[in-house]
């Protein structure tokens, strides 16, 4: 029979934002997606995260001396070098590489316990900090350390990749006033950023400064805090290459070269938008971005500087995700990356009230973020289209970390399991005041293999708990080892294909607005899709 005076609504899940009522943001608006990401080939779907597990590489078997926090790792090719501490000489970091195509760690000379004083202290690993910087010029790798005293030749420090030797310099002829804050490379020179100054080295020697003068002022006495390539579209359609130096309040391009005359540029992008976050920053193909002091922002390749948002419109779009990055409470400590067609961050900060480290994903696909993921890292690059991550909660460890879903992808994080949790946004209000109450919905899930349990709650727009149950998905195909063989099991490959399910409510929902939370363990078949509630109108408001 019927209901009365009633109407279908839907829910499916798109994205990730601030907003409690998702009437004024986008459709499917989510204040949670932990643990889920965006089905590759289906919109309508979120999938779980792929695990963080099987670790590229332990330290445990490198042959260094009791390793510890890796404070910065850089992949190139199929290398991956930093700087790591070890107990060679206690309270000093040592430098590493290790080849991926080999599985094993390659020795690093120049490093010894007998030469303690070429070689930095230790990071702090809680608290603020000047994050270390490494560069590629030529055939070297320019390392920036807090460490560094900047006594003697104890400046930055240098690995020849050539013979992996390690070593520790100032530029020669012309040195630096002082320990460099960050390194990059721009027309194969190194630049290095000391206080409000970037200083620039001979081409392809980045130990080197042959004439006096080689540097630039940028703005004001506030520090640069980081520096990042950027391609840059000209108006002739052609590319060239930039540097971006970021303040805490200003955005610096530089362009050119000091060796063709009249060539070499400063501009600034911004006089009022810059980052403390100087690990936040990453290249992509769509620009440089950027944890700014409201949300995220990209440096798009003419220059302008936008925030990210749904629609990647300009300065006039709104952010949809803005309060973590408006309470980040230590910003050096923020880490980013860019692989695949991800921009994430992990940021210590204040959500909802709730002090944390929360791991976001920004998807240049779909334009919508995802999170907060629950698996912390210090230390963020790229290698290839997967992420290389470390961090201090999980030891001497470097892991691979795959933004979509592969046929051998684990649901494990460093050995540990971990939970899904969808939470919608208030439904969009429709036009009517009264009251609603439900009593049949649907949803669409999904799994492969064994079944899968979902637990469902749904809370009215005060956050107050209305009810809650659960739905048990059904098998799909046989389990490896559970049939007889010969009695008619048929197999079935790992698809994703979501099936709609009755939702058993205990008793009537009944509310002005509707929120709904999904739950389920991380598994290879997990997969969320739309909700659907039939509600009547009650006839009386609040």
């Amino acid at each position: 029979m019927p209901i009365p005076d009633s109407g279908t609504f839907r829910f499916t899940p798109a994205g990730l934002a601030d907003a409690f009522d998702s009437s004024r943001t986008f459709e499917g608006a989510c204040r949670k997606l932990q643990n889920l990401v965006f089905d590759p080939s289906n919109p309508e779907l979120v999938v779980a995260r792929p695990g963080v597990d099987g670790a590229i590489t332990d330290f445990s078997t490198s042959g260094l001396t009791t390793p510890g926090f890796i404070s910065v790792q850089i992949t190139i090719g199929t290398r991956i070098y930093g700087m790591v501490a070890t107990g060679l000489t206690a309270g000093k970091d040592q430098p590493f590489c290790y080849d991926i195509s080999t599985g094993s760690f390659v020795t690093v000379t120049g490093s010894t316990a007998g030469n303690a004083e070429g070689r930095p202290t230790s990071p702090v690993t809680t608290g603020a900090w000047t994050p270390p910087t490494v560069a590629m010029i030529g055939t070297f790798l320019i390392i920036t350390h807090p460490g560094y005293t900047g006594s003697g030749s104890n400046f930055f420090g240098v690995i020849n990749l050539s013979t992996l030797a390690y070593t520790t310099a100032n530029l020669a002829s012309n040195p630096l006033p002082a320990v460099p804050n960050a390194v990059a490379n721009l027309g194969n020179r190194a630049y290095f950023a000391v206080t409000n100054k970037v200083y620039y080295s001979d081409v392809l020697a980045p130990t080197t400064a042959s004439t006096a003068g080689m540097s630039l002022t940028l703005g004001d006495n506030s520090p640069v805090v980081a520096l990042s390539g950027l391609p840059v579209q000209t108006t002739s359609a052609g590319v060239v290459s930039a540097l971006l130096a970021f303040k805490g309040t200003q955005i610096w391009q530089i362009t050119g070269d000091a060796a063709i005359t009249g060539s070499l540029a400063l501009n600034y992008l911004s006089l009022n938008i810059g980052s403390l976050c100087p690990r936040s920053i990453a290249p992509s193909p769509l620009g440089t971005f950027f944890a700014g002091p409201d949300s995220a922002y990209v440096v798009n390749p003419f220059g302008a500087v936008m925030p990210v948002t749904g629609e990647m419109q300009g300065a006039g779009a709104q952010p949809h995700l803005r309060q973590p990055f408006g309470y980040v409470t230590i910003p050096s400590r923020v880490a980013g990356a860019f692989a695949g067609n991800i921009y994430r961050l992990c940021i210590p900060t204040i959500v909802d009230g709730a002090a944390g480290i929360y791991d976001y994903w920004f998807d240049t696909r779909r334009l919508r973020w995802n999170g907060p993921h629950t698996f912390n890292y210090d230390c963020v690059s790229s290698a290839g289209n997967y992420f290389v991550l470390s961090g201090q909660a999980s030891g001497a460890k470097l892991f691979q970390s795959n933004p979509f879903p592969t046929t051998t992808t684990v649901y494990t994080d460093n050995g540990a399991s971990y939970i899904c949790d969808l939470v919608s946004a208030d439904l969009p209000k429709h036009d009517e005041m009264a009251m609603k109450q439900v009593v049949e919905s649907t949803i669409e899930l999904s799994s492969t293999g064994a079944a899968n349990v979902y637990g469902i709650t749904a809370f009215d727009d005060k956050g107050n708990y209305l009810a809650s149950t659960s739905v048990t998905t059904n098998q799909a195909g046989g389990i490896w080892g559970a049939n007889t063989w010969g009695d008619g099991t048929k197999w079935q490959g790992r698809i994703n294909q979501p099936f709609t399910y009755r939702i058993s409510w205990s008793i009537p929902l009944v509310f002005n607005k509707l929120a709904v939370e999904v739950t389920c363990p991380a598994a290879a078949g997990i997969s969320i899709g739309t909700f659907f509630a039939r509600a009547q109108k009650t006839g009386y408001t609040i």
